[in-house]
This record gives structure tokens, C-alpha cells and sequence, in this order.
């Protein structure tokens, strides 16, 4: 791939996470659902259940925006405001200080923040009850614990739900299971591995050769 294609999954990928974590968020914070991050949760399954979700897919689409960005940043560049893919404003001068500015606002916008609202999520659903079906009434382990990391075994349903128990059964909610500590908790943590690496190859010094050269230089040798 070259470094237009790059910048464009980049862009439409990191753009899709921070939508879908902001919409999450707000939602938590009782703001109108805009981005339809129910549509993994109903209504009904409560606050927790869509942080869950929200923790979940955000990790996903983090996972792959990092893996985007460290291809890019080992590709391109020769600074670290050149290993960032430039988007909306192209032809950029990235060295520039209003260029290294402009960086360091897509970085804190597109990376930063689904990070906080990633770990806000990962607090939000810690919070749930985690309801073990199959007994009358069913064994509910109460929130705060991080149960969500070592999910009960059991034979039957075990679902991660807000409301606790009624009537002798567990209301609403999302099933969870041997999954469940992957999903939410491997998949956070290599999201946050991977923003490490990407940050080690933004400030990394250059190595020799016209491919790692920033594209200005490239250009004013081209011009020249």
C-alpha cells in the first residue's frame, strides 16, 4: 500500500472508533444514543452492558488503527509529525508549527480520547452485576469487582446485567463467558501495547534511504 491508501484507512478507521467510543460515552453520561451504539445492547440492557460493548468494539477498532499508523510511521517520515498520517488538510507542511500542532491535535482527538473513553467504559461496566442462572434464586456477584477479568464458571448462563435480579431471574443484560476476560481485558491491554509501539516508532531516530525521507524533503528534491 502506498502512503495515500494508508492515510485513508487510518482516517476512516480512527474516525469510526472515536465516533463510536464518543457516542458511547455520552450515552453513559445520559445523552441521546447519535451514533446507534444500541445496536449492540438493547434498551433495556442497561448502562453497563453498553459500556461493556463500548469497551469491546473500541478496543477492536483501536487495535487496527494502531496497526494502521505503526505500518505508516515505519514506512514515512523522518519526525514524528511525518509519521503521522495528514488528513482533511493535504499538502500539510508538517514541520511547521502550526503543521506540529495540527498533529498533535488529530493524536489527542483520534488516539487519546477513545483511550480515556475506552478506560471510562471499562470502570462504567465494571460496575454491572454479574448474574449466575441455574439456581433459585441465582448467585449475583456484585460490581466493583472486576468479575468481568475472571468470569464464574458454571453450567449454565452467566450474564453481565443492571438491574440485578427480579422475580428470581436475571433481568435484561448480555451473556458472558470464558470470552469475556479476552475481549475485555486482553484486547484493552494490547490496544494500549500497540500505542506504545506506535509512540516508540513516532520519535525513533531516522534511518538512511529516500524511503524513510519526510515528504517535504522529497519534494523539494523532486522540485529541485
Amino acid at each position: 500500500m502506498t502512503d495515500k491508501h494508508l492515510t485513508t484507512l487510518w482516517k476512516w478507521m480512527a474516525l469510526a472508533c472515536f465516533g463510536y467510543v464518543a457516542s458511547s460515552v455520552l450515552t453513559i453520561q445520559g445523552a441521546a444514543d447519535i451514533f446507534g451504539t444500541r445496536l449492540l445492547s438493547k434498551s433495556d440492557h442497561g448502562l453497563a452492558v453498553v459500556a461493556y460493548m463500548a469497551a469491546i468494539v473500541g478496543s477492536g477498532l483501536m487495535l487496527m488503527v494502531l496497526v494502521v499508523a505503526i505500518t505508516y510511521a515505519r514506512r514515512y517520515g523522518t519526525a514524528w509529525h511525518d509519521r503521522i498520517p495528514t488528513i482533511m488538510l493535504d499538502g500539510l507542511q508538517t514541520a511547521s508549527i502550526e503543521g506540529k500542532i495540527y498533529q498533535s491535535a488529530v493524536v489527542f482527538v483520534l488516539i487519546a480520547l477513545p483511550f480515556y473513553g475506552i478506560g471510562h467504559s471499562m470502570r462504567v461496566a465494571n460496575e454491572g452485576e454479574i448474574c449466575v442462572q441455574g439456581t433459585s434464586p441465582p448467585v449475583v456477584y456484585g460490581g466493583g469487582n472486576w468479575t468481568l477479568l475472571a468470569v464464574p464458571h458454571a453450567k449454565t448462563q452467566v450474564r453481565l446485567v443492571s438491574g440485578g435480579v427480579t422475580d428470581g431471574r436475571c433481568e435484561g443484560g448480555v451473556e458472558v463467558g470464558w470470552y469475556t476476560p479476552l475481549l475485555f481485558g486482553v484486547l484493552p491491554f494490547c490496544s494500549a501495547l500497540l500505542a506504545v509501539i506506535w509512540m516508540w516508532q513516532l520519535f525513533r531516530r531516522p534511518r538512511g534511504g529516500l524511503q524513510n525521507r519526510s515528504r517535504e524533503d522529497q519534494e523539494l528534491t523532486t522540485g529541485a
